[in-house]
């Protein structure tokens, strides 16, 4: 395959478990990882545009494919939308490394969940759009993405059969993992306040409906390709 594999490795699914497979299957030399913040990402790109690339792995919107002159596709994961925010405010909270843990560890997670930036994350960086709010135009534009130029959109409560799926298509080789980056000490979701959660949906009806829309496509792909076996 001669596209750059474009890994929008999305906060709190799995992707750096994933990233680590992937390392498994693209020879070093070609990888990069790309978890700098907008100006820096935008400088580095500038810098390996015209290097030997295979792939190119971090936490970015959609859009990356524009600064290289190599045809793309993307991947994700994509992970329900409650279930995301919860682990992603208890690993910061726990992660004393992490660049918000200060101003998190703070934060309740009502209020954690009700900051604009935190809301609907994965429909904005599936559209490229980072302003606020986002609007259900923006989640038509997500879609059309993950339509155009996402092969695979993976889901993390079905991880196995996304990387299945994903060998199948890239033809990777190395694909035992063992899960990495785990949130520590997340309660389960029926251990948080009602209220909490249905604020959280609430916040979320953008990517609930962008994970739905990805779920049923990564089931109905599973289908084709085993009626293709048959």
């Amino acid at each position: 395959m001669n596209e750059i594999i474009i890994h929008l490795h999305m906060p709190k699914t799995g992707g750096t478990t994933l990233k680590n497979i992937i390392k498994k299957n693209v020879p070093s030399r070609l990888n990069y990882d790309l978890y700098e913040d907008h100006l820096e990402r935008e400088e580095k790109l500038n810098a390996i545009a015209n290097q030997p690339i295979a792939c190119i792995q971090g936490h970015f919107p959609y859009g990356v494919h524009d600064f290289l002159t190599k045809p793309c596709v993307y991947i994700t994961m994509l992970r329900e939308p409650a279930e995301r925010i919860v682990s992603e405010y208890y690993f910061i909270c726990s992660n004393t490394k992490h660049r918000l843990h200060h101003q998190v560890k703070n934060m309740t997670l009502e209020q954690y969940q009700n900051q604009p930036n935190n809301m609907n994350l994965q429909t904005r960086f599936l559209s490229g759009q980072l302003g606020f709010p986002l609007t259900e135009q923006d989640l038509q534009q997500a879609k059309k993405n993950i339509k155009l130029h996402f092969p695979i959109v993976g889901i993390t409560e079905h991880f196995n059969e996304s990387l299945f799926l994903l060998k199948q298509n890239f033809g990777w080789t190395q694909t035992a993992y063992t899960k990495q980056n785990k949130t520590k000490k997340k309660p389960s979701i029926s251990k948080i306040p009602k209220k909490t959660i249905d604020m959280i949906y609430a916040n979320n009806s953008l990517d609930q409906q962008l994970y739905d829309f990805a779920k049923q496509r990564l089931q109905h792909q599973l289908h084709q390709l085993r009626n293709a076996k048959q």
